[in-house]
Formats: C-alpha cells, structure tokens, sequence
C-alpha cells in the first residue's frame, strides 16, 4: 500500500517553506557578513518567520477544510482505497490531476479528482512537484497497470474552490439521467 496525498503539514511546508528557509539564509548570512553583531536583529527574523509560516498554513488549513472535504488515498494491488472504503480499479472512471489558482492566493493548489463509475467524486491534495513539474500520482499511477489508461490533466482553474462546486454539480447532474 502506497499513500497517495501528502498531510496537511507536508503540503504547506512544502508550499511555504522554501521562503521562510530563504528568509533565514539572508538573515544569517547578513548577521555574520555585517559588523554589527547583534542576536536581536537575528532572533526577531526567526520568531517573524516561524510567525508567518503559522499564519498562512493555518489560513490555508481553515480555506481548505471550510470549502473542500479531501479524502484519504491508498493505492494497492488491485485498487485504491479511499477514506478507508476498499474501491477495485473496475469501479474507478476517472483519475484527473487539476491545477487550481485561487484569487486572493498567487500559487496555484494541485489536486488529484477521484471519479468513480457510481458517480461520487472524491478530491486530494497533491504531493509537492519535481523539478520537471509533473504529477508524482499521475507519474505512479500512469506506471500501474490497472491505472495507466484512467489518467488524464484537467485545464487549470483560476475559479478557486468554485471549480470544486461545478464539478460536483455536473456529477450530480450525469448521475441523475
């Protein structure tokens, strides 16, 4: 069994991290190349920095779980399990990797949509892009037998969790004819 979708502080700190991480570089190189050699200055970046990547991953945190229920997501053998419910890969339609843009956030979310033949879709967040900036789930699930001709890339949404609504209602709408 494989896990598929990151937790929540992997998520952020990988989406935050890297600027708190450069924010200390500066602060350190610029406390040991300057002449004046006072902590203060260096343990004040410190506290704003660790104060900073609390406010935003909390902020994000409160957006996501207000506006999207993100499931949990195992891969195995012969199919995925998904908020501890067993699905065989017959009863998975659809998995589509979405890149979505909120308004008031600049980086764009990557997530994973989860569509299964009795109509029910089922959301994650994706783990943290390479360097070639490729889904790693779409990567190992293209690599598995079972999966490789269920992937596909959404276009990305610049609509925000209103993308997520959409969808949600056009599933409703196909399951209801």
């Amino acid at each position: 069994m494989k896990k598929l979708n990151p937790g929540y502080f992997e998520f952020f700190f990988f989406r935050y991290g890297f600027i708190v991480i450069f924010i200390q570089i500066v602060s350190i190189s610029l406390y040991f190349f300057t002449e004046e050699k006072d902590p203060f200055n260096l343990a004040c970046s410190a506290i704003l920095c660790l104060l900073f990547l609390v406010f935003v991953c909390s902020s994000d945190y409160w957006i996501l779980k207000k506006n999207l229920s993100l499931a949990n997501v195992f891969l195995t053998d012969n199919g995925l399990i998904i908020n501890e419910t067993p699905y065989p890969a017959e009863q998975i339609k659809e998995v589509a990797f979405m890149p979505v843009r909120h308004a008031l956030n600049k980086f764009p979310a990557y997530f994973i949509e989860i569509t299964t033949h009795d109509g029910a879709v089922f959301y994650f967040l994706e783990k943290s892009m390479g360097w070639d900036f490729e889904s790693p789930t779409l990567k190992l699930l293209n690599k598995h037998p079972l999966f490789s001709s269920k992937t596909k890339e959404k276009s990305e949404s610049s609509e925000g969790f209103s993308a997520f609504k959409k969808q949600k209602q056009s599933s409703q709408k196909l399951t209801e004819k």
